[in-house]
């Protein structure tokens, strides 16, 4: 068997670093049989720092990811990674470039900068405090200030969904369908909100709740993984999102990160069509 092709990849910011791994991640997920070894350089601003990195470039050389807005400290990062025959690439130039064209303007090559503790900042804090506040059917009395409320039966992904969402700053509520309770339909009268109902593939959430049960050593609820009943929950459920017009999601194939895409759209369509 073939071993795994592997590279070092030296991860350098001026500030927490978290831009540059993120992309790093995101490039390298469309190689996966590729090993990495991460070299990880964070609130780089002093000359000791870039020997530390000059050294560990010497030590392994590979590919170079940046994120240095200071001028004098990057030219010395593509110095040394030409000397060293290193690849390197600063990952923001052409994103930021292309704003300072279209804006004219020049950026304000301020490291850190998107952390600022700005008002987007308290309204993702604001949001996951909503989300908390709001899971499972807590507090449906209160609903007004809620951007999306997600609809699903047990085990459709509705928390770590809200959560993400939260983590983009909108207030998301969710609500976990019962076999034999209503839908408390009463608490959206005269509220303006997104509501999305969320599924899944029986079969899927039969293994999924079964895993669960064993998990919390659970021998009780026998009904709550029998791939018969949840077909009747799923049935039901989507009969009350036709019945109210909602949208649907099929998480069954989709990350959390995939299912909160499309809720973004939904809400995005849904918000230009309340203007």
């Amino acid at each position: 068997m073939k071993a795994p092709q592997k590279i070092h990849i030296h991860l350098v910011s001026d500030s927490t670093g978290e831009t540059v791994h993120q992309i790093s991640r995101a490039c390298l997920a469309q190689f996966p049989a590729v090993k990495t070894i991460e070299h990880v350089w964070t609130l780089v601003r002093s000359e000791q720092h870039l020997e530390a990195i000059f050294t560990s470039l010497e030590r392994n050389p590979g590919i170079l990811l940046m994120s240095i807005l200071d001028t004098e400290l990057r030219s010395r990062i593509e110095e040394k990674c030409k000397t060293l025959q290193v690849p390197h690439v600063s990952v923001l130039d052409p994103v930021v470039n292309l704003f300072g064209t279209v804006l004219g303007q020049n950026s304000q090559n301020k490291p850190g900068g998107q952390r600022q503790l700005d008002s987007d900042y308290y309204r993702r804090i604001s949001a996951i405090d909503f989300a908390v506040s709001h899971d499972d059917g807590m507090n449906m009395g209160a609903l007004k200030d809620a951007d999306i409320l997600l609809v699903g039966v047990s085990r459709s992904s509705k928390t770590p969904t809200s959560m993400y969402l939260a983590h983009r700053g909108y207030k998301v509520a969710n609500y976990a369908l019962v076999p034999g309770i209503p839908f408390p339909i009463h608490h959206l009268d005269g509220l303006n909100i997104l509501v999305v109902g969320l599924t899944n593939d029986p079969k899927r959430l039969s293994l999924i709740r079964r895993t669960r049960q064993i998990a919390m050593a659970d021998d009780a609820n026998e009904g709550y993984a029998d791939l018969e009943a949840i077909t009747e929950e799923v049935r039901q459920a989507r009969r009350l999102f036709t019945q109210n017009q909602w949208p649907v999601i099929d998480v069954t194939r989709r990350s959390v990160e995939e299912t909160a895409a499309a809720i973004i759209q939904l809400h995005t369509t849904w918000n230009e069509g309340q203007q």
